[in-house]
């Protein structure tokens, strides 16, 4: 039986007692939320649902988001508005939450790196890594870009020269402008962990995602890594964690404050048997992939802390093939998205045209496309199609014929759970609705050969045909929670699913015969189109 199958192979979660936990990057204050931020939310909240689905036990997912106040740019951005730091951050941290709560993310906490508990937290692992002979005063001189908050080696620098004839530096990774900066600070002793990182990289090969990436940490970590520079003189940047033990003059590098803060949302430094940590997932962009796959593991491995599973690092979006930004005047306010689209459909466009490995390009047409053709058209019109008034889906599920079934029909609907599944342990977002999708249009193209609304005079072939597409579309429904909850809510509720068997138990064929008592009537659309000019 395939369910049975499914389980032995899929149900891993249901073995231990810790929830499964998923992560967005905290992001940072200093400017507004766009389409990216948006982005790692909801991918991030379809793979928490996604494994809170596939865990028959109850066994809780748990997902975080926040924002990260700290360090020299949002000081710099408070000072530009007029604000007063905190006030500034308060302000900022707002429209984040704002946007995860539009968005509809299912987030069970979010964090702010001024919290007191991560304050404490962040001052804590400083502690261990000290007390682990990590941590060393020396003075550091190199090329340092305030805006992205980090110092970088000679050999990612490049001499740009300007229209004037004068020469700047920037960060080849990044593009950003570095400039020459020595000070006394603590350092990090990055260069002591790199073999133990290393084996750790080349021993789990589903560490970092998409491969590009694994394969680009790799090599950067298999040519050597320098020591880090992990604070910095208060002189310079105020608004941080002030370092223990030099409180009155030095504060933590603002990456070593944000890392923690997964540690923090999973109760550290008083962390239990059943607690959250170590992380299942880290969703980030791939403009922070060193900080998550480097310096993040590289802390933990010293702190003697357990690694996280994966580190998942999604690609950016571009319009029409352009990098978004404000003096191209493209960027994309996402609760104006969500306020004119839906929030399912916007999550729907994100996680269908989205990909790990390559950048994708925004359309809001593609928005309304998706929407009005696969949504409306395919899927809302197959359960439109089987809820019909000529129909009776209670006497057509609990019918047996053997002569009329289809049976390609029913192998696809049985299969599709495993590969849905298989595509998201590799967070193949579009994959697997590629494939729900598939089985979408199979249901439909039967409905349309067969012509069921035809057989008055041979129910028994009538229910058969009735039978396999409510089954196509209950199971497609089922599948499709963890991506769009509230359509494929409305959906279940059409064919009047019972809310207790909308679970991974009763994703195949046949596995609930106990549906559409009052389905079959006329009206009741659930989903409607988008109008356009």
């Amino acid at each position: 039986m395939f369910t049975r199958q499914f389980n032995s192979t899929f149900f891993k979660l249901n073995e231990v007692n810790k929830p499964y936990y998923v992560t967005t990057p905290i992001f940072y204050v200093n400017a507004a939320p766009h389409v990216g931020h948006l982005h790692s939310m909801v991918l991030a909240d379809t793979i928490k649902r996604w494994n809170g689905f596939l865990s028959v036990t109850n066994t809780p997912a748990y997902l975080t988001t926040g924002t990260d106040e700290h360090g020299l740019k949002v000081q710099q951005a408070s000072a530009n508005a007029g604000v007063e730091t905190k006030a500034f951050v308060d302000n900022a941290s707002k429209t984040f939450k704002i946007l995860a709560d539009k968005a509809h993310i299912s987030y069970d906490r979010f964090i702010r790196t001024t919290d007191d508990d991560h304050i404490e937290a962040s001052r804590q692992l400083w502690k261990i890594l000290q007390t682990n002979g990590y941590i060393y005063k020396g003075q550091h001189s190199g090329w340092y870009s305030v805006s992205d908050e980090t110092f970088y080696p000679e050999t990612q620098i490049e001499k740009k020269k300007l229209e004037d004839g004068s020469d700047q530096y920037i960060s080849i990774e990044t593009g950003k402008t570095v400039e020459w900066s020595s000070e006394e600070n603590y350092f990090f002793a990055l260069s002591k962990i790199q073999p133990q990182l290393l084996d750790h990289i080349e021993k789990n090969k589903r560490f970092i995602f998409p491969q590009k990436r694994y394969e680009q940490i790799l090599r950067e970590v298999k040519e050597g890594l320098s020591d880090l520079s992990i604070s910095r003189p208060k002189s310079r940047c105020s608004w941080g964690i002030p370092v223990p033990g030099a409180e009155d003059v030095q504060v933590m590098y603002v990456w070593l404050d944000a890392l923690t803060n997964y540690l923090t949302s999973a109760g550290f430094p008083n962390l239990k048997p059943n607690s959250p940590w170590p992380a299942n997932v880290h969703v980030i962009g791939k403009d922070i992939i060193r900080f998550h796959a480097i310096y993040w593991p590289a802390f933990l491995l010293a702190a003697g802390l357990p690694l996280p599973d994966h580190i998942v690092a999604h690609s950016h979006w571009t319009m029409k093939g352009s990098k978004m930004s404000k003096s191209l005047g493209n960027v994309v306010d996402p609760v104006q998205t969500l306020n004119t689209f839906g929030v399912d459909s916007v999550k729907f466009f994100l996680m269908n045209d989205s990909f790990l490995s390559r950048d994708s390009d925004y359309s809001n047409d593609r928005i309304i496309h998706r929407h009005n053709t696969e949504l409306v058209n395919k899927y809302g019109n197959l359960v439109v199609r089987v809820c019909g008034k000529a129909f009776n889906i209670p006497r057509s599920i609990s019918s047996d014929s053997k002569i009329f079934r289809n049976e390609s029909l029913i192998h696809q609907i049985n299969d599709l759970p495993e590969k849905v599944a298989t595509h998201m342990k590799n967070f193949n977002t579009a994959q697997a609705l590629s494939d729900i999708w598939s089985l979408i249009s199979s249901a439909n193209t039967y409905v349309q050969e067969s012509e069921p609304w035809t057989l008055k005079s041979n129910i028994e072939k009538q229910d058969a045909i009735i039978k396999d597409v409510s089954e196509a579309a209950r199971v497609s429904s089922i599948l499709l929670n963890s991506f769009i909850p509230e359509i494929s809510s409305a959906m279940l509720d059409r064919l009047e699913v019972s809310k207790d068997k909308r679970n991974i138990l009763f994703a195949s064929y046949g596995t609930d015969t106990s549906y559409g008592k009052n389905a079959n009537r006329k009206g009741d659309y659930p989903i409607k189109s988008i109008e356009t000019d």
